[in-house]
């Protein structure tokens, strides 16, 4: 339901009957506690899914903040890609060899690195190729079958993860 009363200044923005949010993860925090991909009651998961989160947000942030600076694009490629990868194979470790972030349990955190790191690995996919515990957790993202129809639609397929005016659109 579209609502005319402001939610806040920003998009995008979610309303779920007369609940009204903004800031894309806030409503991926609302969207995984209302389908159940949160950690449960354990506090080490809990706190385990947080560090990742941010983690998360970290990689996306630089790579866009990279990817949007087309004038000095192609010099602080390197460092980028340096600093890149050491935080993939920190993050690597810390996740280890579970399925998902927590082991088995299915998390929003987990959607949230598969849709960041593949994005990354657009880019240089041999640099995250190396982190194999994460390559391992975006494939059985990859793999979830309640996903299928997502992953082979025109959309998924076509849609740049930046705009036209970036160094890299993806």
């Amino acid at each position: 339901v579209v609502s005319t009363q402001s939610t806040g200044p920003n998009l995008p923005y979610l309303i779920d009957g007369d609940i009204k949010i903004t800031q894309s993860l806030a409503i991926t925090r609302y969207l995984g506690r209302k389908f159940g991909l949160v950690p449960g009651d354990d506090e080490k998961d809990i706190v385990k899914c947080e560090m990742i989160e941010q983690e998360a947000v970290d990689l996306r942030s630089a790579f866009q903040k990279l990817c949007l600076d087309k004038e000095h694009f192609e010099e602080k490629t390197p460092t980028y890609l340096d600093n890149m990868e050491k935080k993939l194979q920190m993050l690597d470790t810390y996740i280890g060899e579970g399925a998902y972030v927590v082991g088995e349990k299915l998390t929003y955190v987990d959607f949230m690195l598969y849709e960041y790191v593949s994005q990354i690995r657009m880019f240089a996919p041999e640099r995250v190729d190396k982190a194999k515990n994460i390559v391992r957790l975006l494939q059985n993202i990859r793999d979830l079958p309640q996903l299928q129809d997502y992953f082979n639609s025109e959309p998924f397929k076509t849609v740049r993860i930046h705009p036209s005016f970036a160094a890299f659109i993806g």
